[in-house]
């Protein structure tokens, strides 16, 4: 449903033919018949469906991890890729037309981590949500980029990491405009380093991804500092703070899941979500209890003595 999205965005900014490419990780036949619906409304528009081998890294580590197997797969030697959770304002000619000068890649920084995480060498950190990619130069390295995929396989922003372990030296940077993600909550949030990026770049972006969890768990939507939370338009909680929200359902209208936020069938699946989510907090919240009991129970006199005077005095 997200990726009729962000086909048709592309199918009305758009100029002249364009060909495009989904991976197809399970879609089902209803589903591939209302995204063919939804986006092919111009005859110069056309619409692949890519099988992976049974042999694919998706098939062994998630389909997290297809944007890899499809760099193998495409039968293209260049390509603008898209995360499903997109969403296109504006024409892609220019990024298409971008002069990669040698590079393999071309990314935006990652507003998250721009200067990566403890699980990866730190340095400049990219998203890899929406990438220009020279198919050709890749191939020529993506035997290694494989093995560290799967050496890397409990990454936490999944093949993200490994993205960027392998081709950290080997990109050009992007502007904010085509990924713009985290606008309205992660580009709010005060830290160093992301305010040396151009977060100006975020202003009416040509490219809005909605980055973080579809339904997010309650410790995130009751975090203290971190407001408004990351969540995608179509979860039980929205995309709270995003000024695109709006437009992503005014989009969503156009194609063959119009209506869709009004249907019992919406309404149930994020309902559902809601009560997973609360359930799993209070999980959480009875093993932190529970631990804490323990802590007491093992605690001598010579504890109670140190926490006493480390006490603030009302």
């Amino acid at each position: 449903m997200p990726a009729a999205v962000t086909l048709r965005g592309i199918a009305e900014h758009v100029q002249g033919r364009i060909t495009v490419y989904i991976i197809d990780c399970g879609l089902r036949a209803e589903d591939k018949e209302k995204i063919e619906t939804s986006f092919l409304m111009r005859p110069d528009i056309t619409l692949l469906f890519i099988n992976l081998p049974l042999d694919s890294i998706a098939s062994s580590l998630g389909p997290a991890w297809a944007r890899i197997d499809m760099m193998k797969c495409l039968p293209a030697e260049r390509v603008i890729y898209l995360d499903a959770d997109v969403l296109v304002r504006k024409d892609l000619r220019e990024l298409w037309n971008t002069n990669l000068d040698g590079h393999a890649i071309a990314a935006a920084p990652d507003l998250w981590c721009p200067m990566g995480h403890d699980r990866v060498p730190r340095g400049e950190y990219f998203n890899s949500g929406v990438l220009l990619l020279d198919l050709v130069k890749i191939r020529s390295t993506l035997p290694t980029l494989e093995t560290l995929c799967y050496e890397m396989k409990d990454a936490i922003f999944w093949d993200q990491d490994p993205l960027n372990v392998h081709f950290g030296g080997d990109r050009l940077w992007l502007s904010l405009t085509w990924n713009a993600h985290g606008v309205g909550t992660i580009a709010k949030w005060p830290d160093p380093e992301r305010q040396k990026l151009p977060l100006e770049q975020l202003n009416d972006p040509a490219i809005v991804h909605f980055t973080g969890a579809v339904h997010p768990s309650v410790q995130s939507l009751l975090h203290p500092y971190l407001k408004p939370t990351q969540a995608k338009p179509w979860g039980f909680a929205g995309a709270p703070g995003n000024p695109y929200e709006k437009e992503w359902w005014e989009m969503l209208e156009k194609t063959a899941w119009k209506g869709l936020r009004e249907t019992a069938e919406y309404k149930e699946t994020c309902e559902k979500a809601k009560i997973k989510a609360w359930k799993i907090a209070e999980e959480e919240f009875n093993r932190k209890v529970d631990s804490l009991k323990l802590d007491d129970e093992h605690m001598t006199s010579a504890d109670y003595v140190i926490e006493s005077t480390c006490e603030k005095p009302e």
